[in-house]
């Protein structure tokens, strides 16, 4: 089941997520009618996101990348990146850019809703003219320097586009300027997906 995978992967910032509680599905999972999609299909398994993810929207912030990891939605057909970096002044930073292309449609708002079940992320509300569903969430912590985070995602046909960037530093991040580039990198990766 789809929404198996997604507990395993919602986590972007690496840390756990509780296991769910045995017990009935929730409503948003289960009420979802199987629909015909009458536009394109996307495939994303191709994809090689840590080569095609142009970093330059993150210029202004001043990170280098030290590693990537190109390894897959977990579950999900599709590609997916993460950038583990530094800031200039050797705080953590990290982005991770996935394409999930799920069989069906249905499938697709499936992994999409699920995703927001199970985040420890807070809800920042919806956003417009980036797919057929699309949110965002945040999240500050403190683990021994100020954690600033933001998740945008968005589902388009049987494509779930997922950016999280997160920046650490003496000061948490403004979450404007996060979340002008988690946007900016969403809308990229949409377009680089191809359909078939």
């Amino acid at each position: 089941m789809a929404l198996v995978a997604v507990l395993t992967t919602a986590a972007c910032d690496g840390a756990p997520v509780g296991a769910p509680t045995a017990g009935p599905a929730t409503s948003g999972v289960v009420s979802i009618a199987p629909t015909a999609s009458a536009g394109p299909i996307y495939r994303a398994q191709d994809l090689e996101l840590c080569k095609r993810t142009d970093l330059r929207p993150l210029a202004e912030l001043s990170l280098t990348v030290a590693r990537t990891d190109p390894k897959p939605p977990l579950g999900q057909p599709g590609a997916s990146c993460l950038f583990e970096m530094r800031t200039k002044d050797g705080h953590q930073a990290n982005l991770r850019v996935e394409a999930s292309t799920p069989v069906s449609e249905q499938e697709a708002r499936l992994l999409y809703r699920a995703t927001a079940q199970v985040t420890v992320m807070t809800p920042a509300g919806g956003i417009t003219g980036v797919g057929d569903e699309a949110e965002a969430f945040t999240r500050r912590s403190d683990p021994g320097f100020k954690y600033a985070e933001y998740m945008v995602r968005a589902r388009t046909g049987n494509l779930v586009v997922k950016v999280w960037l997160a920046v650490g530093g003496a000061s948490y991040a403004a979450t404007e300027t996060l979340a002008s580039k988690a946007l900016t990198l969403l809308k990229a990766t949409q377009a680089a997906v191809p359909t078939v």
